[in-house]
């Protein structure tokens, strides 16, 4: 058991389908790296973050994670011009992560977009499914576009774990899941389909599970009762530290997505949307000025701190988007930070003294 962060905070879910799953009230520990009205932890006697590091089977419910679904003759042309990666080169079936970008190439919201027969399916991480919404509303001239907000009549976890696929598999009564990163797997389910595709979450396989929200309540509770322990979100925003994977909503807030390791999400050649120009920019420079790193911290962050990092001389180098727990018992961080800062640089962040670990490729 991990002693508790005195920065915590109840959070209330409004979500029907999550109110009625999750009966432990969920906690916020105010840290960087989750976004506000998610719940971080969930079961004050575990040690969650060890549990889903372990390998172990984990559920972690995606209370924040909205959904948007596009449909109309315009649909692939209308958000092909709005997001940072490919649409039109999907194929039916087609999964891709992507960005929304301010006119600064600035990251506002992390999508997953699955392109299907009849529509394009949108996931929004992190609470921004109303940014993402309004913002291609603002676009709608005379596309033959209709935009639909599914947040309530949806719901998605990540199911994390060395055996993912035989959990999932069995519960479904599927006896395979030939799931990959590139394409989604629609499985029936009591007269509907469970939409699921890996995605990587951290060092272990995962998976990102949708369904309608009156079906969440009996899978959850099938899924627990096959071994899957659910935890908050900061033990997912603990695999995505010790892995280096960025989140658009902590790493990239004020950052390129060149800076802070969300550049696979951009493409170079799809056309024009709204921060290419600055992307294209950044391309033909090929040199920048700051990048992603993993800081290991002396000791847990202190509450009401910033999340800046300073150099032994008291100047900003960087800033740090996401803290979490290591399996070690100690604490790390995922920072974008000046490229002259090395290893051997004392830095200070969040209260504490911290190193440069790493720099993911």
């Amino acid at each position: 058991m991990r002693p508790e962060h005195s920065g915590e905070a109840a959070v209330t879910i409004d979500h029907p389908a999550w109110a009625a799953s999750l009966p432990t009230p969920g906690r916020h520990d105010g840290l960087p790296g989750v976004s506000p009205g998610a719940v971080c932890r969930l079961d004050p006697t575990r040690d969650e973050v060890r549990h889903l590091l372990s390998g172990a089977s984990a559920l972690v419910p995606l209370v924040g994670r909205g959904a948007l679904r596009v449909t109309g003759a315009d649909r692939v042309d209308f958000v092909q011009g709005q997001v940072s990666h490919d649409v039109r080169g999907l194929a039916s079936g087609g999964v891709r992560e992507a960005l929304l970008l301010d006119h600064r190439g600035r990251p506002q919201a992390d999508l997953v977009m699955v392109r299907r027969e009849h529509d394009l399916y949108l996931a929004v991480d992190d609470g921004r499914s109303a940014t993402v919404r309004a913002a291609l509303d603002a676009h709608v001239v005379f596309d033959q576009v209709v935009i639909e907000a599914l947040d309530e009549r949806l719901a998605s976890f990540v199911l994390s774990g060395r055996d993912v696929l035989e959990t999932l598999g069995q519960t479904l009564g599927v006896e395979r899941l030939p799931v990959s990163p590139e394409l989604v797997l629609q499985v029936p389910w009591r007269g509907a389909d469970v939409m699921l595709h890996a995605r990587p979450r951290g060092l272990e396989a995962s998976l990102d599970v949708h369904l309608l929200s009156e079906h969440l309540p009996p899978l959850w509770s099938l899924l627990e009762a096959a071994g899957a322990v659910v935890v908050g979100e900061r033990a997912l925003a603990a695999a995505r530290v010790a892995a280096g994977i960025a989140a658009a909503a902590a790493e990239g807030q004020e950052a390129l997505p060149q800076e802070s390791g969300l550049e696979p999400r951009v493409s170079y050649r799809k056309g024009c949307y709204l921060g290419q120009e600055i992307m294209a920019r950044v391309e033909a420079r090929g040199s920048l000025r700051r990048s992603l790193a993993r800081l290991t911290l002396a000791g847990a962050p202190e509450p009401g701190t910033a999340p800046v990092v300073e150099g032994s001389d008291g100047r900003v180098v960087g800033r740090v988007g996401t803290v979490a727990p290591t399996l070690e018992g100690g604490w790390s961080a995922l920072a974008v930070i000046r490229n002259e800062i090395g290893g051997d640089q004392a830095l200070r962040t969040l209260g504490r003294d911290a190193r440069l670990a790493a720099r993911p490729a």
